[in-house]
């Protein structure tokens, strides 16, 4: 293993050199809303958009890996486009992200229910720590574009964040960002 200088372009999040790259297209995150109504209105009205990008920079034997998410911007219904959100499997492993360009959220939950948020803003670092569910939001116009840091062993944890959501949802009333109680949580779905 040797050191490596990678590239990380702040406007498009491009990661150079990179190791693996994903994409999710709205169709594929439909049982994270609340509003399944809208999410088809919206999906009909205009089509499969790219939700967000996830680059990665992994060098194979080291503790640490990285990369960015580009977010696109967007709503279904008044809940802003969003990550799935995710526990790690290593319940001792955090993670950091540090912001780049756009506007956000970032979500955070830990096992006993307890609700963070820390807003996501050029030059914002956050910490995430271990055993705490994230989940990213774009709460502007534009892409939100962040790096993330954790450890390769970390591992992700989606089915409890996919299936019931978290406490609380973001929504855009008024012009502004707002948190309301998540009504899927709250069902216990």
């Amino acid at each position: 293993m040797f050191p490596a200088g990678v590239t990380i372009d702040p406007k498009t999040g491009a990661v150079s050199p990179n190791t693996g790259t994903y994409t999710k297209h709205l169709s594929e995150l439909r049982s994270i809303y609340h509003d399944g109504a809208e999410f088809d209105a919206r999906l009909a009205r205009q089509g499969d958009a790219v939700a967000y990008t996830v680059i990665e920079y992994r060098e194979p034997g080291a503790d640490i890996f990285f990369g960015t998410t580009t977010m696109s911007p967007g709503r279904i219904g008044d809940e802003y486009f969003m990550t799935r959100g995710h526990f790690h499997e290593r319940p001792d492993r955090g993670e950091i992200y540090y912001t780049q360009s756009g506007e956000g959220v970032l979500l955070m939950q830990s096992r006993q229910g307890e609700m963070r948020s820390v807003e996501m803003k050029p030059g914002v670092c956050a910490f995430i720590p271990p055993d705490w569910a994230h989940r990213s939001i774009n709460t502007g116009e534009q892409p939100l574009i962040f790096v993330w840091c954790c450890n390769q062993d970390a591992g992700h944890d989606y089915d409890v964040i996919v299936t019931r959501g978290m406490r609380q949802i973001v929504v855009e009333r008024s012009g502004a960002v707002a948190y309301l109680p998540n009504p899927k949580f709250a069902a216990g779905n």
